[in-house]
């Protein structure tokens, strides 16, 4: 499953995506450009994540990946070439690629990237977050299952509308989001499935403390309805 999370800074992005991936799977992985997620595990590289999933590690919370800043796409490869390869040597985790679009761009993905949104196992949920999908490259475009998008404006407003297919009502329903705030749309949706747009107006359902990132802002419930 191929889950995308879109936003301005500071609506809780990662903080939701985080309580995604564990509503999945006990064992999740989080990737952590700007060392801001709160994990029991911190790995940095690939055999540092080799011997915490061989530790079984993730039963005391969150692996969190922390690449150094200046090897972003080549430590993302190690971590990849360790859950990824074979492609099917994990199954029933969920992977949490935070700031996404520091691997892609609308002309070009990273191959490690583009390997696993593609070929996964089903049992596995990989969740990105973006600030704007106006960039965003194909493959993660074609192969997204959900969206779940915060507040949004101007051309990454519109650029979300037309990835989703969605019209002047789903434009005018972002745009007013209060903070914190999101819409989650499903792009499988059929007659028989659940709705397309579903509105999630209670922010308190997904923080919990271990997750919040810095940036994330107070979760208390009046201050996200202001």
């Amino acid at each position: 499953m191929n889950t995308l999370i879109c936003g301005r800074m500071k609506e809780g992005k990662t903080t939701l995506a985080l309580y995604l991936a564990r509503e999945w799977a006990n064992g999740v992985v989080a990737w952590d450009p700007r060392h801001r997620i709160t994990g029991a595990t911190y790995v940095y590289s690939g055999d540092e994540l080799e011997d915490a999933i061989m530790d079984k590690k993730w039963r005391d919370g969150l692996i969190v990946f922390r690449p150094d800043g200046l090897r972003i796409e080549e430590q993302f490869d190690e971590m990849c070439g360790v859950l990824f390869t074979p492609v099917e040597r994990f199954d029933h985790f969920a992977l949490v690629i935070d700031e996404a679009a520091d691997l892609q761009s609308a002309h070009r993905i990273s191959p490690r990237l583009s390997q696993a949104v593609r070929q996964h196992p089903r049992s596995v949920l990989i969740v990105q977050t973006t600030h704007s999908l106006q960039d965003w490259h194909r493959a993660s475009k074609d192969l997204t299952s959900d969206v779940y998008t915060f507040r949004l404006r101007g051309r990454s407003l519109q650029a979300l509308v037309e990835f989703c297919d969605g019209g002047s009502e789903m434009y005018e329903t972002v745009a007013a989001l209060p903070r914190h705030h999101c819409i989650h749309i499903n792009l499988e949706a059929t007659e028989t499935a659940e709705e397309e747009i579903e509105l999630l107006d209670d922010p308190k359902m997904w923080y919990s403390p271990d997750s919040q990132v810095e940036e994330d802002g107070n979760y208390d419930s009046q201050a996200a309805s202001v």
